[in-house]
């Protein structure tokens, strides 16, 4: 070997040795890169569960909040058939065979001032109302008293309801023991 053969070689073995050099460079480059997109993939990973977690989780919570509202509007709606107050139809009454009138029904007197004590009484929040007079005598357009009996938050009452020309004009009710000891 001459020494421009030896020349020769030792350039092409230092070019090999450069891009070899270079070509582990990138390498290195490009493996650093890898493991930062792995510790960011698993930076992804965690976040996305969180997510994850943090969306299904508001989802049971409003999903139980509206169940929750549900079984109240449930319960409401039960008790709105209670507290409404069913008026009665009027009466159909047949004037011709061809043409019917509607009548309203005429209530008695007694009826008429019983209906009247019972919702006030009920309005001022007593309860098992009870009527000791007898009402069928008595007038709605003159001055009646009615004596009665009923309940309020479970103690007993007693006392009477004046009436003047139809509407309610004093209750005077007193419970049955007026002191404990």
């Amino acid at each position: 070997m001459d020494v421009l053969q030896f020349s020769l070689f030792f350039a092409a073995l230092l070019v090999a040795y450069v891009l070899v050099h270079l070509r582990l460079a990138r390498f290195e480059e490009h493996m650093q890169k890898l493991s930062g997109i792995r510790a960011v993939d698993d930076r992804l990973r965690v976040l996305v569960e969180t997510v994850e977690k943090m969306r299904l989780d508001r989802v049971e919570a409003h999903l139980e909040r509206l169940h929750e509202d549900l079984q109240d509007l449930r319960e409401a709606t039960s008790e709105v058939q209670d507290a409404v107050v069913r008026i009665p139809r009027p009466a159909v009454v047949a004037m011709d065979s061809e043409t019917a009138v509607a009548m309203p029904r005429q209530e008695s007197d007694a009826a008429r001032i019983l209906a009247l004590v019972e919702t006030r009484l009920l309005q001022l929040g007593y309860s098992n109302i009870q009527v000791l007079t007898d009402l069928r005598d008595a007038r709605a357009d003159g001055d009646v008293e009615v004596t009665i009996e009923c309940e309020r938050g479970s103690m007993p009452t007693k006392g009477r309801v004046q009436l003047r020309n139809g509407a309610v004009r004093d209750v005077a009710l007193q419970t049955v023991a007026q002191m404990f000891p």
